[in-house]
C-alpha cells in the first residue's frame, strides 16, 4: 500500500467535519474583514491626515501695554466635541512695538515644567532645576538647552492670535516647528 501525502488529502470525499471547518473558516474570515477594515482605518488614518492649523484667541492687541510681559489665558477658536472642554492655553506675551509680538511657550526646554515671569527681575524662572531665562527668553543659567519655544502669531480687527509652536536656536532665528 502506498503512502499518503498531502496531495491526496484534497482528493478524499468531503465530509461533515470538513464541510464545517471550511463554513466556519469563512465566517470567520467575513467577521475579521468587516471588523479589521474599519479598525484600520481608525488607527492607519490619523496619522495620514494633514494637521490643522488651529489659531488661539490670545486677546486685543490694545490689551499689551508695549514692552510688558503678560501672562494670559488664550482661548482655542476651535473647540472638542462634548463630554470634553477645550481648556484655555497659559501664554506668556511681549508686546515689541511697532505691531511686533513674542509670545512664549509656557514650558521650559529642559524637561517641560511651566516657568514663571519675574517682573521685578525681568527673568523668566523654571522651578525645576534652576532654568534662568531673560525677557526675550534666552537661557542665561541652568541646565535648558535652548530659549523659550514661541508661538506664530497674526493680528487680526486688531485681536491677537497665537498658531503653531516653533523652536529658536541662541540667535532668536526660527529652527523648527514644535510638535506638541
Amino acid at each position: 500500500m502506498a503512502n499518503k501525502t498531502n496531495d491526496d488529502v484534497s482528493l478524499l470525499p468531503p465530509t461533515r467535519r470538513r464541510f464545517i471547518a471550511t463554513v466556519l473558516a469563512a465566517i470567520s474570515g467575513a467577521v475579521a474583514s468587516v471588523l479589521g477594515i474599519p479598525l484600520a482605518g481608525f488607527f492607519a488614518l490619523p496619522a495620514l491626515r494633514q494637521l490643522e492649523r488651529r489659531w488661539l484667541e490670545v486677546g486685543p492687541v490694545f490689551d499689551f501695554p508695549e514692552g510688558e510681559i503678560k501672562k494670559v489665558l488664550a482661548k482655542p477658536l476651535t473647540t472638542q466635541v462634548w463630554p470634553y472642554e477645550t481648556p484655555p492655553v497659559a501664554i506668556f506675551v511681549l508686546h515689541r512695538g511697532g505691531g511686533n509680538f513674542a509670545l512664549y511657550y509656557i514650558q521650559c526646554t529642559h524637561v517641560g515644567c511651566p516657568v514663571r515671569w519675574n517682573p521685578q527681575a525681568s527673568r523668566f524662572f523654571s522651578p525645576c532645576h534652576g532654568g534662568v531665562f531673560d525677557n526675550n527668553g534666552r537661557v542665561l543659567a541652568g541646565p535648558p538647552p535652548r530659549p523659550l519655544d514661541r508661538y506664530e502669531y497674526k493680528i487680526e480687527n486688531g485681536i491677537l492670535y497665537a498658531g503653531r509652536i516653533y523652536e529658536v536656536n541662541e540667535k532668536l532665528e526660527f529652527t523648527r516647528w514644535y510638535h506638541v
